[in-house]
């Protein structure tokens, strides 16, 4: 049985602002407005486009079947495919910018952008970034001029929303490198975020470490290495987990059995898909199955 993409709730952008800058790839959204117009984001869901949260007050975030309680004012991160939802809590105000890997390029050649800020990818970090009191980094202004530029849609909107955007992101890397310190290697970081993106792209094709790193020009040995010292994990231990993400979101969202996830994820026999959940997650697909479904559904 084939699995319908439609079985895992996946939102495009809202039916808000100008459309011709949703074309391009890219909105700006106050979180109020959003929920308002479409109540079910509040439940378990994933976009294929990239989002940066502005996040004041109190809430509850699940980010990749993790939970984290949110205070104060955050940042927060969402990569595609990365399920999640964020739950307000009382006073709680909000605001979302969204936009595509193309949008952010706009026709530059590889390596993406994007790799410069691991922040966005998925490194493994934890998916927000507390702001501090008084904003020293000037990151809560270019929200709002995101937020007015979109819904302003004056010429060269899109060009000037590109341009805040970067800026945008600049702060926070300058405020990440400060807050969570890590071995300065710009070649590495964007290596693996080249890896990161690599993965994303193709790792329902079953690729080895040895794909990957034929894909990128480099070693095995090479890319492991590199991956490590940055994220703290073997290469194969990322492609492994992201497996497992996809395994996770398909026992919550599908109505597929074990076995037909097994063979929709590339498994060939659906025992060593269950052993490979149990070994990764430490427990069984069914056990998991239910246990989510009775916390999110």
């Amino acid at each position: 049985m084939a699995m319908n993409r439609r079985d895992i709730p996946s939102y495009e952008f809202h039916d808000y602002g100008q459309e011709g800058l949703r074309r391009q790839g890219v909105m700006a959204i106050p979180f109020e407005v959003s929920v308002a117009m479409e109540p079910r984001r509040l439940r378990p869901h994933y976009h294929d486009f990239f989002q940066i949260f502005r996040i004041a007050g109190p809430c509850r975030l699940m980010h990749d079947f993790r939970e984290y309680h949110l205070t104060g004012t955050n940042a927060v991160f969402v990569s595609p495919g990365q399920v999640h939802t964020l739950h307000p809590g009382e006073g709680m105000q909000g605001m979302q910018v969204s936009f595509t890997q193309d949008f952010f390029d706009h026709g530059t050649p590889p390596p993406s952008g994007l790799t410069e800020f691991p922040f966005l990818l998925h490194s493994g970090a934890e998916p927000f970034l507390p702001l501090p009191e008084p904003d020293t980094h000037g990151i809560s202004p270019v929200f709002a001029e995101l937020q007015q530029e979109y819904d302003q849609a004056l010429p060269k909107a899109g060009e000037m929303l590109r341009a805040l955007l970067l800026v945008l992101c600049v702060r926070i890397h300058r405020l990440m490198l400060e807050t969570r310190p890590h071995p300065e290697n710009s070649r590495a970081s964007q290596v693996t975020g080249q890896f990161i993106l690599a993965v994303e792209h193709h790792f329902r094709e079953k690729w080895t470490v040895a794909d990957y790193a034929r894909h990128l020009h480099l070693t095995p040995n090479h890319l492991n290495d590199t991956v490590r010292e940055q994220t703290g994990h073997s290469a194969g231990e990322l492609i492994r987990r992201r497996i497992l993400l996809d395994a996770r979101r398909l026992l919550l969202h599908s109505e597929l059995g074990v076995a037909e996830i097994a063979y929709q994820l590339g498994f060939p026999d659906p025992s060593y898909f269950s052993r490979f959940f149990r070994r990764t997650d430490g427990r069984t697909p069914a056990a998991f199955r239910q246990e989510i479904r009775e916390k999110y559904h």
